[in-house]
């Protein structure tokens, strides 16, 4: 797909599309989600639209306690009957997301993971972590989480006899992404990804970590049976929030263009309780889409299994060989 193509699928189904809220017999009853970067924005309306579907129990992941405790208060009130529990998850920190793992794997049950954390930069910066921002926080933090997670989804799945759900919040301009940072032969992906040579100002490097999470979900979804855990990813279009607070272009294009987080949250919602044939799978205007053409070719499929190869073994230098749950035999069926 082009990028003038992809610019205008944009703007028409931002024109002609109407997000809406999944059927009111879609339920969660019972159900424990975790939702990160929900103290605001899409994350937050999410959080807030899963609560009202049932939930027993809401776990908001976030950076600041006391903005994750005001979002709390909110959705506390319009939904007195869920048990809601701010967690600290601070994605520039390796210590910080093992902490957060080690106390999900206390919960008793975790039936719906969304990660939708991330940022946007137009300069580049590097993390605390030790990696440029976009990669850090966006991949590599997500891509871990994504692992350290996979235990309490899959216990759960045992105990009630149905999959349980994971969503990436994804993006259609992962699809204008420049690729020429992630097909060299010879360079490694993450090192050149790294150094503020290969950083071109704007939103590219935005774009292309949205398209390192598509390459990542989908080749973690070929390790994951779908009997046990739906793995997808969604695209929740162009939203009006504090997302865009450091891009004042798109600020101001979306005053035309962009929909509310209440109507972007729909998407997620939508995609993280509905669709049982998404296993892997890009949603977009809640239904089933096709990833790019550079993603569905031989030269993608390299790119997505050197990802695949270089963020697993730099995840594992981080956590240590032994961590139980990095561990390729303790990780996959």
């Amino acid at each position: 797909m082009s990028s003038t193509l992809t610019f205008l699928s944009v703007i028409w189904y931002q024109l002609t599309f109407n997000p809406k809220p999944p059927p009111p017999e879609i339920k969660a009853e019972g159900e424990t989600a975790i939702v990160t970067g929900s103290n605001v924005g899409l994350g937050f309306e999410a959080a807030k639209q899963l609560a009202s579907r049932g939930l027993a129990r809401l776990i908001l992941a976030v950076r600041d306690i006391s903005k994750g405790e005001v979002a709390k208060a909110a959705i506390s009130r319009e939904n007195p009957k869920c048990q809601i529990e701010v967690w600290q998850l601070d994605q520039d920190s390796w210590d910080s997301m093992s902490a957060f793992a080690r106390k999900a794997q206390s919960l008793d049950r975790l039936d719906i993971l969304l990660l939708n954390a991330g940022m946007k930069r137009l300069e580049y910066t590097r993390s605390p972590a030790g990696h440029e921002t976009h990669i850090q926080v966006n991949h590599l933090s997500t891509a871990l989480l994504s692992l350290l997670l996979l235990a309490p989804l899959r216990k759960t799945a045992a105990i009630t006899g149905k999959p349980s759900r994971m969503t990436i919040t994804a993006s259609i301009l992962a699809f204008i992404a420049a690729v020429d940072g992630i097909t060299h032969p010879k360079a490694e992906i993450i090192p050149t990804l790294d150094d503020p040579v290969s950083f071109k100002p704007g939103v590219d490097r935005y774009c292309l970590s949205k398209l390192l999470n598509i390459l990542w979900t989908r080749e973690l979804a070929k390790h994951v049976d779908a009997k046990e855990l739906v793995i997808n990813m969604c695209n929740p279009g162009w939203c009006m929030s504090e997302f865009h607070r450091e891009d004042p272009g798109a600020a101001a294009a979306g005053k035309y263009l962009g929909w509310s987080s209440e109507q972007g949250a729909h998407l997620l919602v939508d995609a993280a309780l509905q669709h049982p044939e998404s296993h892997g799978e890009y949603l977009s205007e809640q239904r089933v889409r096709s990833v790019s053409g550079f993603v569905l070719s031989a030269q993608g499929q390299v790119a997505q299994k050197r990802i695949w190869d270089e963020t697993l073994a730099l995840l594992r230098e981080v956590v240590g060989q032994d961590h139980p749950i990095i561990r390729s035999d303790r990780l996959f069926l």
